[in-house]
């Protein structure tokens, strides 16, 4: 069992000498922003400015490196333990991830010109593999103001978690399920399939190699617990069956796994915590990945 009260010891700790430095940081910081104020009047006291400025800095990268030894602590003890209750032959390492290539070849996210992934875990649950890890896609955007300056910023277009699933049998077709009207996905060689559901119509678009192969998979009872999974996350969430695997995307603007500094680790803090680890499991029980459906075939 994790051991929730020694982490929480370990975080007072660490939360003290993260407070005590980010408050000699501001106490130089405060001064030095009101001499640069006052360079408006004399510009002697930028100087006095800049002079202050230094040492504020040196106070809050030390406050910063405490927080990043909690986060160490966090993800190498609390993570690694819960996972381990959880899963079968589980990894997991806080800076690897899925490549950005894998996901890509997808067809179902175009490539990010700016990309961050971490947070990777990989195992089995009921017979099922899985590795799943934290993404944030950006794209490079120019913008042109009136006298035709042009500025580039790098925006977010897909940021959340990425997983992939995988089962015994292999299929030789491929379908794909986005949420909304299906805009960016590859569509090649594909038909486009609507069900018998108005509100599963109108939340996703499904495009399969066949329209027999969409609707093996496409049942009503798969219809119900899609849409069920959609209620559990928030954002826009995406399916692409292909050979043995299930790929599910997650674009939801959210930082998985992470616990605040500030606040006090106990069975009541983690809960939320757990419920990021609770989704791996709940997708395979939702969509029965350990059923003969998905087992190989003699």
């Amino acid at each position: 069992m994790t051991d929730l009260k020694l982490i929480e010891e370990k975080r007072l700790k660490i939360f003290k000498e993260y407070s005590k430095q980010k408050k000699k940081g501001l106490i130089f910081l405060i001064p030095a922003i009101l001499f640069f104020i006052l360079f408006l009047v004399e510009p002697i006291f930028a100087f006095i400015g800049i002079i202050l400025l230094i040492p504020a800095l040196i106070f809050f990268a030390k406050s910063m490196k405490h927080f990043q030894s909690f986060r160490e602590i966090i993800k190498k003890e609390l993570v690694t333990s819960l996972l381990k209750e959880q899963f079968d032959d589980v990894f997991y390492d806080q800076h690897s991830s899925i490549p950005v290539s894998r996901i890509v070849a997808t067809g179902m996210v175009k490539r990010p010109d700016r990309s961050t992934a971490e947070d990777y875990i990989r195992g089995k649950y009921k017979g099922v593999g899985f590795e799943v890890c934290d993404i944030d896609f950006k794209e490079r955007v120019e913008h042109r103001d009136s006298k035709g300056n042009v500025t580039v910023t790098y925006e977010t277009y897909f940021k959340g978690r990425w997983y992939i699933y995988n089962f015994e049998r292999k299929f030789d077709d491929e379908l794909r399920i986005v949420e909304g009207r299906g805009w960016g996905i590859s569509k090649k060689n594909l038909v486009k399939i609507d069900t018998e559901s108005m509100e599963f119509n109108k939340k996703f678009a499904i495009y399969a190699s066949t329209q027999e192969y969409g609707f093996y998979h496409i049942t009503s009872t798969m219809i119900e617990k899609l849409l069920e999974l959609e209620k559990l996350h928030r954002g826009s969430i995406l399916y692409y069956f292909v050979n043995d695997e299930l790929h599910i995307g997650v674009n939801d603007r959210k930082d998985y796994m992470e616990i605040s500094l500030k606040k006090p680790i106990n069975d009541e803090s983690i809960k939320a915590f757990m419920t990021d680890i609770e989704l791996i499991p709940a997708i395979i029980n939702e969509l029965r990945l350990d059923s003969s459906k998905f087992k190989k075939t003699l």
